[in-house]
């Protein structure tokens, strides 16, 4: 069993979505879906392994790393009693204020806080692990990123992502550079390297985490209803896309759920 308490932001609400802390149930696998923000994961022990579309069977994770932008579901397998952590969700487009790195190297990769900030990233594991409250935990977790804020303009590409969430990922790749005033060729290497991740794949995540959000509110209508709900023309596209995504179809991922 998983369970998930959230708790909000205080000095980076412009930039954190939430600050979460997942408590996993002994030995278990837990599936989890691509959202399309970036996290960073600081985890209890080092008892964590992962099993992806891009890794050779199970691999053991780092304790504490940053998450880039996945394009495929993956599964997390606990090991022992009492394993816990904490993810940091950055607001969409929101993890280039803290990363100082082109962020379309971290896409399908989890990458050691220590290889990002050194001895700080150190420093800041000793303190969480000797820390015995949550809430505490999640503050210096906070205070140290706020010391690696980087001081930057907002860029053209935020734009585009607004109109993508506002879309609810229906917008023609092509379409949306035009509005922003590049050449397809610029906006794709420029939405990539700063959000991580390709504008046609970030539009797929975003439609099918609409899906999933219809289906944890309990919907009932059929699967044709729900295609046209979304904006899909027809069925099969919808559940090419949702296999993509998930690993299954959705008449699979409702029952499983």
């Amino acid at each position: 069993m998983l369970n998930i308490r959230e708790y909000p932001p205080n000095l980076l609400s412009k930039y954190v979505a939430n600050y979460s802390i997942y408590r996993f149930g002994e030995n278990i696998d837990t599936q989890l879906y691509p959202k399309g923000i970036f996290e960073i994961v600081f985890q209890s022990n080092t008892n964590f392994q992962h099993n992806t579309s891009y890794s050779l069977g199970w691999q053991s994770r780092p304790k504490n790393f940053i998450g880039g932008l996945h394009n495929k579901s993956y599964t997390v397998r606990t090991n022992g009693k009492n394993n816990f952590c904490i993810a940091v969700a950055f607001k969409p487009n929101t993890a280039k204020y803290f990363i100082p790195y082109k962020l379309h190297s971290f896409q399908n990769n989890i990458v050691d806080i220590l290889d990002i900030w050194g001895n700080g990233a150190m420093e800041l594991s000793h303190k969480i692990t000797t820390e015995k409250e949550n809430i505490n935990k999640i503050s210096l977790i906070e205070d140290f990123l706020l010391q690696k804020l980087i001081q930057q303009n907002t860029s053209i590409i935020d734009n585009a992502i607004m109109i993508i969430l506002a879309s609810k990922g229906f917008v023609e790749v092509g379409e949306l550079a035009k509005k922003i005033g590049l050449s397809n060729a610029q906006f794709r290497k420029r939405f990539k390297e700063e959000v991580g991740i390709s504008p046609s794949q970030y539009c797929k995540i975003v439609r099918i985490n609409t899906t999933l959000k219809l289906f944890d509110e309990g919907y009932k209508k059929s699967l044709i209803e729900l295609t046209y709900q979304l904006g899909y023309f027809d069925q099969s596209h919808f559940i090419k896309d949702f296999k993509s995504v998930t690993g299954c179809s959705p008449k699979s991922f409702k029952k499983l759920n």
